[in-house]
């Protein structure tokens, strides 16, 4: 039982948190899931910091103890049950940790991706959405505070940082969460964000630069989308899937030529994601809502009158799609204007996010 005494008394804290929206209950047992760097354990260690000490357990699959020492279900049980402690807490947990779920009277797993081997209430962590992003960055104009979201990203431990120092932190979250061959895949994933991509496709870009088989390429991809580290998103007549991924600074910190206008679009497609719209990709003309008559074009630049000679170019596609607004998301600029049977309206991305909480 001595592994599990240097778990009981190391107590892992936060140094730093800030409150997220995510509500977790205050009594388990649950299951926390989501994304890696999301912060998942500082949201937990929070939920944990009101306890006595002396009540809870919090084992780390990933340390590197256990590549070496073994534990079981009935292991944890005994020791729960002689130290009378009520919570167990297993971060990082993966499936085949132990042979079984250890019974607790509060049981909290906290994993990358939801499995059915965890039948607890769950709960979802994205990473911050701009409002999130705004209890981060107190202290700042509407501008700044935009400027700084573009420069710091959505990821909490990288949000925490200085502009200066956000590449830095990327880089060593990109070393820690990735081993050496998901990392190379992520280098290409990032070469498609906000492409049309097949598996196929990727596999063969990848397999230019790197040994890689075809079997682990395929495997990984569906992995990550199970994490949600990616999302393909289905086009609206059906021919393809656009792929973006969960973090638009990482996604350009790992292509370095990516545009300003393809960052832009994913920062409005992870809005819509983590606010829980449903929707389709419309050709290159942004977002089709599944559950109204609506269209999101991210358009950073344009102004009034470019947009315009753009809507009455497409003012077809529009109009075929069964929008009746088409709400234009941009860096700064505001417009309203009319088309047929069709409103447009632009907003900057910082009151636009808000607006759809």
């Amino acid at each position: 039982m001595e592994i599990l005494d240097s778990f009981y008394d190391q107590k892992p804290q936060n140094d730093l948190f800030y409150p997220r929206k995510l509500q977790l209950p205050e009594r388990g047992p649950f299951a926390i899931f989501g994304a890696r760097a999301t912060g998942k354990s500082a949201l937990v260690l929070d939920w944990l910091k009101d306890r006595p000490p002396e009540s809870w357990l919090y084992l780390d699959a990933q340390d590197p103890v256990f590549a070496l020492e073994d534990i079981d279900a009935d292991m944890l049980e005994e020791y729960l049950t002689g130290e009378k402690i009520p919570t167990l807490v297993i971060d990082h947990w993966f499936e085949g940790f132990l042979d079984r779920l250890p019974r607790a009277e509060e049981l909290i797993l906290v994993s990358r991706a939801f499995s059915a081997d965890m039948p607890l209430p769950r709960y979802e962590l994205f990473p911050l959405d701009y409002e999130e992003f705004l209890g981060f960055d107190r202290g700042h104009s509407p501008t700044q505070t935009f400027n700084r979201f573009l420069k710091l990203g959505t990821l909490p431990s990288v949000s925490r940082t200085t502009p200066p120092s956000a590449l830095l932190k990327l880089r060593e979250l990109f070393y820690e969460k990735y081993d050496d061959q998901e990392s190379r895949l992520l280098l290409i994933l990032a070469r498609f964000q906000g492409r049309r991509a097949t598996t196929h496709q990727i596999y063969t870009a990848a397999r230019e630069y790197f040994r890689i088989s075809k079997d682990w390429t395929y495997r990984t991809i569906r992995r990550f989308e199970e994490e949600k580290i990616l999302y393909f998103i289905p086009e609206s007549q059906g021919t393809g899937r656009k792929l973006i991924l969960y973090d638009f600074l990482l996604s350009r910190y790992l292509n370095k030529r990516q545009p300003f206008p393809v960052t832009f679009d994913a920062m409005v497609a992870l809005a819509l994601i983590k606010h829980g719209f449903p929707f389709h990709a419309l050709e290159n003309l942004g977002y089709l809502l599944k559950t109204g008559e609506e269209i999101i074009l991210p358009a950073p630049f344009e102004s009034e009158e470019q947009f315009w000679k753009r809507a009455q170019q497409h003012y077809g596609t529009f109009k075929k799609s069964g929008a009746r607004h088409v709400t234009v998301v941009s860096v700064s600029n505001r417009f309203r204007f009319r088309i047929g049977m069709i409103d447009f309206e632009a907003l900057p991305f910082y009151e636009w996010s808000i607006l759809n909480e």
